[in-house]
């Protein structure tokens, strides 16, 4: 018998249930755009704002509601992560990993920056982010990355001991690393801000409105979807890990990955504060990770994957319940309100990637660090598209995922081993 749901507990996303939509009144689809953008996500919305305030005639075409996909499925983490530090980033790619490094730090000061001068009400909170490492010989890794973060002004610092203890509430890690400049929002309220602001810049809204296919005729192309098709200048394609066959060469270049999350009723007080006195977005430093952080209303949500490939959503919770009490026994009881999953895209270097693919814009492939990444990348691929350079994610080479359509049959060999190393780790 299952005893750690709530008596109001239904599979459903937190964050959607939570959060008002901006209204979209129903349109008609325009004979012909500057700009059609496929997916209303948070890069989409991002990119259609600033074309719409460049004088960009734009159309957001979306298979669903706007922000139905990861946009509003995600944890609210606003961090500046791109899964290796500047130094690292530099012996990989020379003079360009600096400019990649301070692209994600330019992503976390547009989110800020977005949220203070839209007036967004997302419940946003600089809280700091904090590193959790399981393994006795990892946190020389924490000491190395907070030397690098140090090294161009990122303010991050190793606790142990004590310190640590004063940050988590949990015996389970043996150092954390602290980096300032990261914080905590709600994502489907953000999405709302951001839907709000490319509305108000003019662009023409258009959920559950899928593109069926892209031709190109001379030099403009047709986005054609079931209500009727769209002649358009450029096409910027915005669905990440969504991508679909609608551009096989950009889907092959990304590996969609299921996330899930569960979310508990509110802690009491001096509970949420015993586990997370500093409220920071927490994260683990497994292959196979946890992340979690408490919400506004001081729920626990938590988040991670049990293995790569196919999990049903029950399998999921029950895991992530587990996980929470290996990292919180102290929460044993607490009830489980909702549980939801989505989608993550990957790629194979673990960086973003943009551009153009067949001559349509592209921006696809955070990785998991997407309410920054993705928000910024909107915002620069619609200056790329007015005249203005790329992101400096375009220089890094496209490389389509090994045997894409054979991920099935070697997603639980790669899962195996990621669990061994794991293991091998703590």
């Amino acid at each position: 018998m299952i005893t750690h749901l709530s008596p109001g507990y239904a599979p459903g996303v937190l964050w959607q249930e939570t959060a008002t939509p901006h209204p979209i009144a129903p349109q008609p689809l325009p004979d012909a755009v500057d700009v059609v953008i496929i997916g209303g996500g948070y890069c989409g919305l991002s990119a259609a704002t600033e074309l719409a305030q460049r004088g960009r005639s734009v159309a957001i075409l979306d298979a669903h509601d706007l922000g139905w996909g990861a946009s509003t499925r995600n944890g609210g983490m606003v961090l500046p992560d791109l899964k290796a530090g500047p130094e690292s980033l530099t012996k990989r790619y020379g003079e360009l990993g600096l400019r990649l490094h301070a692209a994600v730090e330019a992503a976390f000061d547009h989110v800020e920056h977005v949220i203070a001068a839209g007036s967004i009400d997302c419940a946003y909170e600089r809280t700091g982010q904090l590193y959790l490492s399981h393994g006795q010989r990892a946190p020389a890794h924490l000491d190395a990355l907070a030397i690098e973060l140090a090294s161009v002004g990122s303010a991050a610092h190793v606790v142990r001991g004590d310190a640590l203890r004063a940050e988590v509430g949990s015996a389970a890690f043996s150092a954390g690393l602290v980096v300032e400049r990261s914080g905590g929002l709600h994502p489907a309220r953000f999405h709302a801000g951001l839907t709000r602001l490319a509305a108000a810049a003019g662009a023409s809204l258009h959920p559950h409105t899928p593109a069926t296919a892209v031709t190109q005729a001379a030099t403009r192309w047709r986005v054609s979807t079931p209500r009727g098709d769209i002649d358009a200048e450029h096409v910027l394609l915005a669905t990440n890990a969504y991508a679909d066959s609608l551009v096989p060469a950009l889907r092959r270049r990304v590996l969609p990955m299921g996330s899930f999350i569960i979310a508990t009723e509110p802690l009491a007080p001096e509970v949420a504060q015993a586990v997370l006195p500093t409220g920071r977005m927490c994260f683990n430093d497994r292959h196979l990770l946890w992340y979690w952080r408490l919400d506004d209303a001081g729920r626990m949500v938590f988040g991670g994957r049990k293995r790569l490939g196919s999990v049903g959503l029950e399998e999921a919770r029950d895991y992530l319940y587990q996980s929470m009490l290996e990292i919180y026994p102290q929460l044993a009881g607490t009830k489980v309100e909702r549980t939801w999953g989505g989608q993550v895209a990957l790629t194979l270097d673990r960086l973003p990637h943009c551009g153009q693919v067949g001559g349509l814009w592209y921006a696809t492939g955070c990785n998991g660090s997407g309410v920054a990444l993705n928000t910024w990348l909107g915002h620069r691929m619609g200056a790329a598209i007015d005249g203005e350079p790329l992101p400096a994610f375009a220089e890094l080479p496209p490389r389509p995922i090994p045997l894409h359509s054979l991920r099935r049959v070697w997603l639980p060999v790669v899962s195996a081993w990621f669990h061994h190393q794991d293991r091998r780790a703590s």
